[in-house]
């Protein structure tokens, strides 16, 4: 109790001579406004209107209502039950991944798991998951990263619908690969192929699982990740994402 209350002193006599700032604008926060100031975050390409309720692809609809895409109606993935996505991949959300992921900025991931969970929530699947799988690092890029910000984002997650996380060594990333990010998408999936690795099964039998990472592009790791999923027993694997 002590110990608390002399934190949250200090935490206070910081916020007084060096106000928090936006992350993106540096602007001084105020009031509720919290890592984001209200112009940036009314800025992020949020998910909020007609989307394919598969893929969450923003999609253009004559009746301002939610249908399949094209894709997801010719050719859906088999592998995945449903992506939810809180956002698209651009403009100020681009750089706050970016912050996020390659700048260090930890502290992000619990915004970042509130704007998927608001997207769960309003799918109304809270209790669709069993389970929350982290899209593993190899350790060296860990190491050289500082932390999984797959496994931050599920931290995060995870108190806020009740769902437990994987343990880390039951689900793990065994062979290194040059980053997707670097690759053409025809190169993504050859790449990715044997990566992963499923090392207790009981963890993973029978269980509906949420798949997590934070950008979705190809979708060459997450289905890589789903496959050794349901060869090892799962029941279904659904895909969170901050952005795609």
């Amino acid at each position: 109790m002590i110990q608390k209350f002399f934190t949250l002193a200090f935490g206070s006599a910081v916020d007084l001579f060096y106000p928090p700032q936006c992350v993106l604008c540096n602007k001084a926060l105020t009031g509720k406004e919290k890592y984001i100031c209200n112009d940036c975050f009314d800025s992020l390409p949020l998910i909020s209107g007609p989307h394919c309720p598969k893929c969450s692809r923003p999609i253009r609809t004559r009746n301002g209502e939610n249908q399949l895409c094209g894709i997801c109606r010719i050719q859906p993935d088999k592998n995945i039950k449903i992506t939810v996505a809180a956002a698209e991949y651009q403009g100020l959300m681009k750089r706050l991944i970016h912050l996020y992921k390659y700048e260090r900025q930890q502290f992000l991931s619990k915004f970042f798991a509130h704007i998927i969970v608001e997207q769960i929530k309003k799918k109304n699947i809270e209790s669709s998951f069993d389970l929350l799988v982290p899209i593993p690092l190899h350790w060296t890029r860990k190491r050289w990263r500082g932390f999984n910000q797959a496994r931050e984002l599920c931290r995060n997650i995870s108190p806020l619908i009740n769902v437990p996380i994987v343990p880390e060594s039951a689900f793990c990333r065994v062979r290194r690969t040059t980053p997707q990010v670097q690759l053409n998408a025809a190169s993504r999936t050859a790449n990715i192929r044997g990566a992963f690795a499923v090392r207790k099964n009981k963890y993973i039998k029978d269980k509906n699982i949420a798949l997590v990472d934070d950008v979705y592009t190809t979708g060459a790791t997450s289905g890589e990740c789903s496959r050794m999923l349901l060869g090892s027993g799962a029941k279904s694997v659904s895909l969170l994402i901050i952005a795609r």
